[in-house]
């Protein structure tokens, strides 16, 4: 659309949708694709938690049968992320654990054990 001596006229609705393309179009250029994939996933290493953390395991008959369970301690000086890595079963969530705290998870079944610490 242009005007009576030839200047386009601009909607204001098409200047704000390039406004968001181009920052959409900026923002994919400062934050490479691999990046955001291995932070959105939350399991970018493969290294074992310190040996300062402790894990006790056990399993407890209830009405719906067997249940493995696995409390894990941070008895280090710093806070981490840690997951714990099931055999036979679904590996926990990362969980932020801070220094002398800790939590537990509980799986179904007898079978089930926690093989591993890991970092996240």
């Amino acid at each position: 659309m242009s005007d009576r001596k030839g200047k386009m006229i601009v909607s204001t609705r098409w200047k704000m949708s390039a406004a968001v393309a181009a920052a959409v179009g900026a923002l994919s250029m400062v934050t490479p694709s691999d990046a955001v994939a291995a932070e959105s996933t939350g399991f970018g290493t493969m290294e074992a938690a310190p040996s300062c953390f402790s894990l006790k395991q056990w399993d407890d008959w209830t009405w719906t049968g067997y249940r493995s369970h696995a409390e894990v301690k941070n008895n280090c000086r710093y806070m981490y992320r840690v997951r714990l890595i099931w055999d036979d079963d679904l590996d926990g969530s990362c969980k932020q654990v801070l220094a002398g705290s800790g939590f537990g998870e509980w799986r179904q079944g007898y079978m089930p054990s926690v093989s591993e610490i890991r970092l996240c």
